[in-house]
């Protein structure tokens, strides 16, 4: 049977990975570890994660206080890679949670009703609002680096899907690892790969049911006003463009 993580990453996340942690610890199926990644916070993150360490009644959870920044992609990377590769990854971020107790399980059953299935989502809403977000099942002739983006949080992979992809991938230009748009970065692959082994979407399911809340506005994490989120903003978009233009890499010879 397959396991299932939950890895959540993040830095400044101080005002909300309570939040976080305390969302997964409320799902009727518990996950079978649940990795939070404080990648060199300056708030009190790691004030916060104290509280959570050597929590008996959370055997499951175990804090990682990164000594180097490492960002957000490379940390999914890192906690995923060395995992079973039928096991299912749940990414949600450290200043994110889980909107109902039944997510983990219904994503769970999703995988084990199809064994075909790689890749399911679940809608999302931001925390300001109740408006459901933008997610969709993607059309079959959807060319993931042609533009559009159907994809929404929350993002769950079989470990295998991650691993088939080359990891130049995941590199930017100067050869190191995205710090931006890693969404993009590890979404697009995936759905390339898929794609183009079936022919189709297949192994990729959409369940549309707000599972996920996103912490959009007000977040030390994630700025976006001031000369900070406008620098952010425009790294986002230079990754993400750089990410369709360059395609994907196939594994060199």
């Amino acid at each position: 049977m397959n396991k299932i993580h939950v890895i959540s990453a993040g830095r400044n996340a101080g005002k909300f990975v309570t939040y976080c942690i305390d969302s997964v610890k409320r799902q009727t199926l518990q996950p079978d570890s649940h990795i939070v990644v404080d990648d060199i916070s300056d708030d009190n993150t790691a004030e916060e994660l104290k509280a959570y360490e050597d929590r008996k009644d959370i055997p499951y959870l175990k804090i990682i206080h990164n000594t180097e920044r490492q960002y957000r992609l490379k940390n999914i990377y890192d906690h995923s890679i060395d995992k079973d590769p039928e096991d299912i990854i749940c990414v949600v971020d450290s200043d994110d949670w889980l909107a109902k107790k039944d997510a983990l399980a219904t994503v769970k059953e999703a995988y084990e009703s199809d064994p075909k299935l790689e890749y399911v989502y679940t809608n999302y809403r931001r925390s300001h609002e109740m408006k459901r977000g933008h997610g969709e099942m993607p059309s079959d002739d959807w060319d993931p680096y042609k533009g559009g983006w159907p994809m929404s949080h929350m993002s769950t992979f079989k470990v295998k899907t991650l691993a088939r992809i080359p990891k130049a991938n995941f590199l930017d230009w100067n050869g190191q690892w995205f710090r931006m748009a890693t969404d993009f970065a590890y979404i697009l692959p995936e759905m390339h790969t898929l794609r183009k082994r079936d022919g189709d979407y297949s192994a990729v399911k959409f369940i549309d049911e707000v599972f996920y809340v996103y912490h959009f506005f007000n977040n030390p994490g994630k700025p976006r006003s001031g000369p900070e989120g406008d620098r952010l903003g425009s790294e986002a978009v230079r990754n993400s463009d750089f990410i369709q233009k360059r395609g994907y890499i196939e594994e060199a010879d």
